[in-house]
């Protein structure tokens, strides 16, 4: 059960009301608040409605015209934050020709993420609220965002097969066991500081090349 809101707490002045037919602005506004709150604590237990409703400066019960509950929102904040991501592997992929080094480019720029935005990264692959969700109340919104990221990373990977410069012959396959080995690149090292860890993005491009089969000398 999240814990209650601590009395002490200040509160934020109470906001103006959006103009009519302006609803679309308090949603949005509820999104960020909640991802301001994610960021701050580095816990999803602090997202409580009064707390959104404190940080935007309105009553609880206005949320609930645009969300149904905290679940929602968090549903909304995760798709929000996945599509930060895909815009970024996006971007990078772009800058590239060679089918190598777009996904190569993908890759790192994964990494990048991870490393620069490691609260909000959390977020998306060690969120601990996970079991409030079940087979009757799935994710939705953000769960379709994150399916069009992993179809980029299978279409980059198929890329390299059809121009032969990977031995892999499963697009769909690798493209999990490079989403594995992204995450333990980026999750080891916050796990088991003591460990002596090399450079881990030397790590990841030699991992890469062998999981992917590729064939990084040809041209």
């Amino acid at each position: 059960m999240p814990p209650a809101d601590r009395p002490d707490e200040p509160t934020p002045p109470r906001r103006k009301r959006n103009p009519r037919g302006q609803g679309a602005r308090l949603r949005e506004e509820i999104i960020q608040a909640t991802s301001v709150l994610l960021e701050r604590t580095a816990n999803e237990e602090s997202v409580t409605l009064r707390a959104i409703a404190r940080e935007i400066g309105i009553a609880s019960p206005s949320i609930n015209s645009h969300f149904a509950d905290r679940m929602e929102i968090l549903d909304a904040v995760i798709a929000r934050e996945v599509t930060v991501l895909y815009e970024m592997l996006a971007e990078a992929v772009a800058t590239q020709a060679d089918p190598v080094e777009r996904l190569l480019a993908a890759v790192r720029s994964y990494y990048h993420y991870g490393v620069t935005r490691p609260s909000r990264y959390r977020l998306l692959l060690g969120r601990r609220f996970l079991p409030d969700w079940s087979e009757d109340r799935p994710m939705t919104e953000s769960l379709q965002v994150t399916g069009a990221a992993f179809q980029m990373i299978v279409g980059l990977v198929q890329d390299c097969i059809d121009a032969g410069r990977s031995r892999n012959t499963d697009a769909s396959t690798t493209a999990v066991s490079l989403w594995a080995l992204l995450h333990g690149v980026l999750a080891l090292p916050n796990s088991i500081t003591s460990f002596p860890w090399p450079d881990m993005e030397q790590v990841l491009e030699e991992a890469t090349a062998r999981v992917a089969g590729l064939d990084v000398n040809a041209s």
